[in-house]
């Protein structure tokens, strides 16, 4: 896989059944188990193979091995002559169209053992493909509709919230604008209340949102990957949504006749 080696030897055919259990092991594996130690020469007990004593050769670099998005993790390459399994994954680099390689493997491994099943062929575009952009489009899709679903309950509950406090005042209105408010003041107190119900509930959205992030971050095992800048993104929208949408009943509010507020009940 052209995975680098960063201490130690790679495997060879001397590594069969009858040598001594060898294992290469990733970086985080050793720090993770020998910290500012040389893990080389280092042994383990792999129970897959009944507690035998496994000598590690090798230090292999980083990589990714399920998920792009995975976290550093520890990992084991084990030689196969030491370690058959039933399953295996066969990878072909291949100069030209990986696709057209599927039918010479096939025939290749019939050639060799007809009964052998071949199952789930891919090239590594389509594996990336389905490990990377498909996963993440589902996960953007799925968090993204949920946001325009709540964006759309705040925005009518704060519209009718400031409707309703409109109509419940409609008579306090018409008393203020009797003895000389002036309509431009109606209309910015409503604002006022409106930008203010806005930041109070951006401000406990956030709260919460980065309350779950790190929850979520914490069970899944990922770095916490929270923007300042998003945040304060968010919490001005919600802001301008809230004066926005809130315009329009404080507007209505600051065009009552005084003389048909005072005689609203």
């Amino acid at each position: 896989m052209g995975i680098p080696l960063a201490a130690g030897r790679n495997f060879t055919r001397r590594d069969d059944e009858n040598a001594p259990r060898v294992a290469i092991v990733n970086q985080h594996f050793a720090d993770h188990y020998w910290p500012n130690q040389d893990p080389l020469s280092k042994r383990f007990r792999l129970e897959s193979a009944k507690n035998a004593w496994v000598e590690i050769v090798g230090i292999a670099k980083m990589s990714k091995y399920i998920f792009v998005a995975e976290p550093p993790s520890d990992f084991v390459y084990l030689p196969y002559r030491q370690n058959p399994s039933r399953g295996m994954f066969l990878v072909a680099q291949s100069s030209g169209d990986p696709a057209a390689l599927a039918a010479p493997l096939r025939e290749v491994v019939r050639g060799l053992d007809v009964n052998m099943p071949i199952f789930n062929v891919r090239t590594m575009d389509e594996l990336y493909q389905i490990r990377a952009t498909s996963i993440f489009n589902v996960l953007v899709t799925t968090v993204g509709a949920m946001g325009l679903m709540g964006l759309g309950l705040s925005i009518v509950g704060l519209y009718g919230l400031v409707a309703y406090a409109a109509s419940r005042r409609t008579r306090e209105i018409g008393i203020r604008m009797a003895i000389g408010a002036k309509g431009r003041d109606v209309l910015t107190q409503f604002l006022i209340e409106a930008l203010t119900l806005s930041i109070a509930g951006g401000a406990v959205g956030v709260t919460l949102g980065i309350a779950a992030s790190r929850i979520l971050a914490w069970k899944a095992g990922w770095p916490i990957l929270l923007s300042p800048g998003a945040v304060a993104l968010a919490f001005g929208f919600s802001a301008a949504i809230g004066v926005f949408f809130g315009f329009y009943p404080a507007r209505k509010a600051a065009r009552l006749d005084p003389i048909e507020a005072l005689r609203y009940e």
